[in-house]
């Protein structure tokens, strides 16, 4: 198998894994921008499949995001990049981010409400 296709292959079938089954929702209209909240930043895209965009899990075992603090969040994927924490897709994406997309996106999933369901 050819580097690039086992490179794609791994960070795509765990993503896969994350969805279910069901084609994303049309986003919602934009809703006017709250003084001092982040911009939505540019690859958000990588971690919505799993986190959604407001950092509410749609996947059984996926951790919620939003709410989360900021410090953590950052923490956490400066952790999946030097491989003190381990989960094979989180590695692959955390390492495909620089550290201004760490913060863009730490930021975003801090401001958002976090998860408002009940706990089983």
């Amino acid at each position: 198998m050819p580097r690039h296709a086992f490179v794609f292959a791994l960070v795509l079938l765990p993503l896969a894994a994350c969805a279910d089954g069901q084609a994303p929702a049309a986003p919602a209209a934009v809703a006017p921008a709250v003084a001092g909240a982040p911009e939505r930043p540019a690859k958000l895209g990588l971690c919505t499949a799993c986190h959604g965009d407001d950092g509410t899990s749609r996947t059984p075992g996926t951790p919620h995001l939003g709410g989360q603090d900021q410090l953590y969040l950052e923490r956490a994927l400066a952790d999946y990049r030097s491989g003190k924490r381990q989960h094979v897709p989180m590695t692959s994406l955390a390492n495909a981010l620089q550290p201004a997309d760490i913060q863009a996106l730490a930021a975003w999933y801090a401001a958002q409400p976090g998860f408002a369901g009940s706990v089983r």
